[in-house]
């Protein structure tokens, strides 16, 4: 089903789908996305931001999140790794390779319990508008924070964070769950932002 909407003189069709029990549309705000991360075959939703650019791509590889995917265009910015993972109390990520653990060589975030998790690699910054490279750097140079809060009741918040081998990367924050706080994230082939910028 195709929905016309004029956007600042131009007409843009978006497609609204829903799969199995999902009834989150193409355009679901991040809160609307707090379902199970794990369902097997559950295709990512692809949402359009009126701030999209247009080397901003979705991320189609590697999916097994019912988390719709950030970043969407025409062209291509190459995605490293994508996925889902949980941090129990102590443990960290390295998201450039997926890995989860208490021992994780270059780590780029850590949870050791509470609300907040930290960034590994200097600062993280909140995406209120979702997650795409473009925002990303924005967000990092122009309101970066020492951590990351997840506030009960804003499940599906968007961070974006630099990795340790200096790219841009993004973790929603999909609540707690299963002896930890359950993430999707995105890498992404784009060099992060410096500090001082």
């Amino acid at each position: 089903m195709g929905i016309l909407v004029p956007v600042l003189g131009l007409v843009v069709t978006l497609i609204v789908g829903t799969s199995g029990n999902s009834s989150r549309g193409v355009l679901a705000p991040p809160s609307a996305t707090a379902g199970d991360p794990t369902a097997p075959g559950a295709p990512a939703a692809t949402g359009v931001p009126e701030s999209a650019a247009p080397d901003e791509t979705p991320a189609d590889d590697e999916v097994t999140s019912s988390s719709p995917s950030p970043s969407p265009s025409g062209t291509s910015t190459k995605v490293i790794k994508r996925g889902d993972f949980t941090l129990t109390e102590g443990s960290s990520a390295d998201l450039e390779h997926g890995a989860v653990g208490t021992s994780v060589p270059n780590p780029d975030m850590a949870w050791s319990g509470g609300e907040s998790f930290s960034p590994l690699n200097g600062r993280v910054a909140d995406s209120p508008r979702g997650a795409t490279p473009g925002d990303c750097a924005h967000v990092l140079t122009t309101f970066p924070h020492a951590t990351g809060e997840m506030n009960t009741g804003e499940e599906g918040a968007w961070f974006c964070l630099p990795t340790s081998a200096n790219h841009l990367a993004a973790v929603e924050w999909l609540g707690s769950g299963d002896g930890g706080m359950r993430f999707h994230f995105i890498v992404w082939d784009t060099p992060a932002p410096s500090d001082d910028q």
